[in-house]
């Protein structure tokens, strides 16, 4: 088994692969493996249709579990890494729950809290009806009143005043510049670069001819929609409401759920996301030779 760095090109190689179960997970959307890549190094192999993904850092290596036949694809990882009992990260789905029939008994299964995938009907981040969601349009009726404001997709038209909305915000968020964050801000231009050959869609809020918001997603599958980036400058933190309602209402509409990824264990974020009501909250898992096998 040969491994190769994710890259652009490997685009319409995986999709077949990523998409063929229909799980819900952003972890299978081709899009975050590029834009994770350089931090994780993820990487791909496929052989007698099955694809296999693998990311190391300091030489551990973690694998997906394999896209394709489960029981040769696993033996395949062991004759390939020499380990028995390869690390596999997974999350909840089709691949997930035929691997634990297989080898459950084989492995201890770790839930990973912090990167579980928050999970929304389409349907609510759109119409925000009820009791549940008074507080968001609350947001966004203050928003109204303090700013003259529009929705625009982002287009050649506007893309470089979205590259400034980017470059303030990671210029705002400087004492916060880590390893995970540097990758991400790479992975935002590399994106705003690769719009069309990535088949993604944008949207900003624009006050007085001035971008302060923008969001970027892309489908995962037939039924799952993904954002990848949100962000809003300093001084407009209400447009964080108003961009998701506004992108979801221009873009999600087809789509039976909307995956809005994890909250890193920031307490922070992770009350915003709970605040959204998400339909499912996905567990994702570290799978581990068993401790008493």
């Amino acid at each position: 088994m040969e491994f190769k760095k994710i890259t652009l090109s490997d685009r319409d190689k995986l999709l077949p692969f990523l998409q063929k179960n229909d799980e819900l997970t952003c972890e299978i959307s081709f899009i975050n493996l590029l834009l994770w890549q350089p931090l994780y190094n993820n990487c791909f192999c496929i052989e007698n249709d099955i694809l296999y993904l693998k990311s190391y850092d300091e030489q551990i290596e973690t694998y997906s579990l394999p896209f394709g036949d489960m029981k040769t694809g696993v033996e395949n990882i062991i004759a390939h890494s020499g380990n028995p009992y390869p690390t596999f990260w997974a999350q909840a789905g089709a691949r997930f729950d035929e691997f634990v029939g297989l080898y459950g008994d084989r492995y201890d299964i770790i839930e990973s809290r912090n990167e579980f995938d928050y999970i929304y009907n389409s349907s609510d981040l759109i119409n925000l009806s009820g009791k549940k969601y008074h507080s968001k349009r609350n947001h966004i009726s203050a928003f109204s009143k303090q700013f003259d404001w529009h929705y625009e997709a982002i287009t050649a038209d506007n893309i470089d005043k979205v590259r400034e909305c980017a470059d303030i915000w990671y210029s705002q968020s400087s004492d916060k510049m880590d390893d995970e964050l540097k990758c991400e801000m790479q992975g935002v231009y590399m994106m705003l670069d690769n719009m069309s050959a990535l088949h993604l869609c944008g949207g900003a809020i624009v006050v007085d001819d001035k971008i302060v918001a923008f969001t970027l997603g892309s489908a995962i599958n037939k039924s799952v929609y993904n954002i990848h980036i949100e962000k809003a400058i300093e001084g407009f933190e209400a447009a964080y409401t108003v961009i998701n309602r506004e992108f979801a209402a221009h873009n999600c509409e087809n789509y039976k759920y909307i995956n809005r990824e994890d909250d890193l264990g920031l307490e922070g974020l992770r009350k915003s996301k709970l605040s959204y009501k998400p339909q499912i909250i996905l567990p994702k898992y570290v799978l581990t030779k068993k401790e008493k096998l």
